[in-house]
């Protein structure tokens, strides 16, 4: 989520695994298609969890202030959402949180149901930087929810200077002069993390929010012009307004 170790998304090996394991969750997932391909439209869905539901959060591992420290910032999301977490330790969980250091990821909502055992998020025990440490973990709780990233909206236009992102992350072509396979590997993650739109018709999104927690953070030089966003750190009100509508209490639905 910072500049130098951005989150990753663990997408799913198979697509139709997914929307199955969304659907049987939470049939709102299941998305409207005008598909005539049997393989797109299993595409199209969310990946919220059913509404009232408990998620069970387990640890893996990682010290009582870890944990502490994790369990305070993902609670920030529960005021907005009908749902309930349940933080334990041990090995199962709906959730399974590991505790390494330099890393930021998460699977997307209910894709965490298809990893059996091992953990479906990693967070470093940044703990220095306690509000740096807490804005990740809200972030990686947005994807644990079912949100994508914000910087990938399919409505957003960042006027990208693509060369400079790609020397920032190690995409440097004279660096893989040798083993162009690697190349095009380094390039190929720098597109799906950075530069590739979320298509419109295959995620629920409300308009574009350069606040929301899970906007990642963008350098000045990184643009053209004077484009930048800084940090977020706590959650925007568009944030909290898109995973209430997601998660609505019994009279709201």
């Amino acid at each position: 989520m910072n500049n130098t170790t951005p989150c990753l998304i663990k997408h799913p090996v198979d697509i139709n695994a997914s929307y199955e394991v969304a659907v049987a969750e939470n049939p709102a997932n299941r998305g409207a298609s005008t598909s005539s391909r049997k393989k797109r439209a299993a595409i199209r869905h969310t990946h919220f969890w059913a509404p009232g539901r408990t998620l069970r959060i387990a640890f893996l591992k990682g010290d009582q202030g870890f944990k502490d420290a994790t369990i305070a910032a993902a609670n920030n999301w529960l005021p907005h959402v009908n749902l309930k977490f349940d933080f334990v330790d041990g090995e199962e969980g709906d959730i399974r949180i590991s505790c390494t250091p330099g890393t930021y990821w998460s699977t997307v909502g209910t894709d965490a149901l298809l990893q059996e055992e091992g953990a479906t998020m990693g967070l470093s025990p940044d703990m220095r930087m306690p509000a740096f440490f807490a804005a990740n973990v809200m972030h990686e709780f947005g994807h644990v929810l079912g949100a994508q990233h914000e910087h990938q909206h399919p409505e957003v236009n960042i006027p990208w200077n693509k060369p400079a992102v790609y020397e920032a992350h190690g995409g440097n072509a004279d660096d893989y002069e040798e083993d162009g396979d690697h190349y095009d590997y380094v390039r190929d993650v720098i597109n799906k993390t950075y530069f590739n739109r979320l298509d419109a018709n295959e995620v629920r999104h409300s308009t574009y929010d350069p606040k929301s927690i899970m906007h990642y953070a963008i350098r000045q030089e990184w643009t053209h012009g004077d484009f930048k966003i800084d940090l977020n750190l706590v959650l925007s009100e568009k944030d909290k307004a898109f995973m209430a509508e997601a998660y609505p209490y019994p009279d709201t639905i």
